[in-house]
């Protein structure tokens, strides 16, 4: 165990960040967002657990279903009525209560949105018997997004114009989905660059190197209970109105994969080193929305996840080891923001979520990785 904790720690101590943002070579725009898709106006159908009667029970669905379907197309004979039946299927009531929520009654919306992000890495506990300990983080990134929706469907797209002058070669390729009953947030990071330092023996030293590259990916997930009355949308998308204050209880899952490759390093001395890590978590928690007058919406939410299963491996000059499961280890996602909306249509707001883990606590060493956005938005219906 206490090879384990020397190999991990070594490498762990290098000039790394695990929260890089990832550069796609091929593509200008360097991040990918979409918010509400077709979740909205998802139901989940209960199924039988009889064999014979669920297959029954699925061909009734699946043809009326297909039966209502043919139907709709029949009354569509042009473009007013498509909108008109996206309308009522849009304004649809039956699965949230009218008295905590609302739909927008505008065909559109628009909103433009600049964002912060930054991600970092840190460890502590001893090294060759001494104490030891560093701090690493990503270049802070810069990105505006442009968003238009129409009756709960929306495609978005972010760009960086650092990026263009080759100002910052890191990138991040995203896909959100919030909805009322459940909702989750993917990514996918690559960096080259970090700065930071580290402190071995009681000498500190500074950290700016790109020896190190690593290949992140994050996703995180919940499940509202209350849906009914309490809604994601509200503040994050604005495609439902919080009419009154409401909470609920939420269950949910993330995973957090990555690989890290460090080159040999003079300063150092480390030989070749690649860390592969792989991660399962679970749990629950509760979110807020706090309605202080009709025009001011505030929302906080907390869901620590306990890590149930990790896949490590390390690889040292062509050596692979597997690194042991340590208990306990979280994956916890906080969200805060606040919505103000103004007369004739516009609104604005203030939104922070982070992703804080708890990597490992084996031994005498403790890793902590975060990653990290502030968001304001401005948008307006039409």
């Amino acid at each position: 165990m206490r090879k384990h904790h020397y190999l991990l720690s070594l490498f762990l101590l290098l000039p790394f960040s695990l929260t890089a943002q990832i550069q796609t070579e091929s593509a200008r725009i360097d991040t990918l967002l979409a918010d509400t898709l077709l979740s909205d106006t998802l139901q989940i159908e209960s199924v039988l657990t009889d064999t014979a009667r669920s297959e029954s029970h699925a061909k009734g669905l699946i043809k009326g279903r297909v039966k209502r379907f043919k139907e709709n197309i029949k009354d569509i004979h042009s473009i007013r009525d498509m909108d008109r039946m996206l309308a009522v299927k849009y304004q649809k009531k039956g699965s949230y209560d009218t008295l905590y929520l609302g739909r927008r009654t505008n065909r559109f919306i628009f909103r433009i949105r600049p964002r912060l992000s930054g991600s970092g890495f840190r460890t502590s506990g001893t090294w060759r018997g001494k104490p030891a300990e560093s701090k690493l983080t990503s270049d802070m990134r810069f990105t505006t997004n442009l968003t238009i929706g129409y009756r709960g469907y929306s495609l978005g797209f972010s760009f960086n114009p650092f990026k263009w002058t080759g100002k910052n070669t890191n990138t991040e390729l995203a896909f959100r989905l919030y909805n009322n009953r459940f909702g989750f947030d993917l990514s996918y990071q690559r960096t080259k660059s970090h700065n930071g330092w580290i402190n071995i023996y009681g000498d500190r030293k500074e950290i700016n190197s790109s020896s190190v590259t690593s290949n992140m990916f994050l996703a995180t997930g919940y499940y509202a209970f209350n849906h009914r009355r309490f809604s994601y949308p509200a503040v994050f998308t604005q495609s439902y109105i919080q009419r009154h204050s409401a909470g609920s209880w939420l269950v949910g899952a993330s995973l957090l994969a990555g690989k890290l490759n460090a080159e040999q390093d003079a300063t150092l001395n480390n030989p070749p080193i690649t860390l592969q890590l792989g991660y399962i978590g679970i749990g629950g928690g509760y979110a807020y929305n706090w309605v202080i007058t009709p025009k001011w919406v505030m929302h906080i939410s907390v869901l620590p996840n306990l890590v149930i299963g990790s896949f490590n491996k390390m690889i040292i000059d062509g050596h692979k080891e597997k690194i042991p499961f340590s208990f306990p280890q979280f994956i916890m996602t906080e969200r805060l923001a606040v919505l103000y909306s103004f007369r004739h249509n516009r609104f604005t707001g203030l939104s922070f979520v982070a992703h804080n883990t708890l990597l490992a606590n084996s031994g005498d060493l403790r890793l902590n990785y975060r990653r990290w956005r502030l968001e304001l938005s401005y948008g307006f219906l039409f």
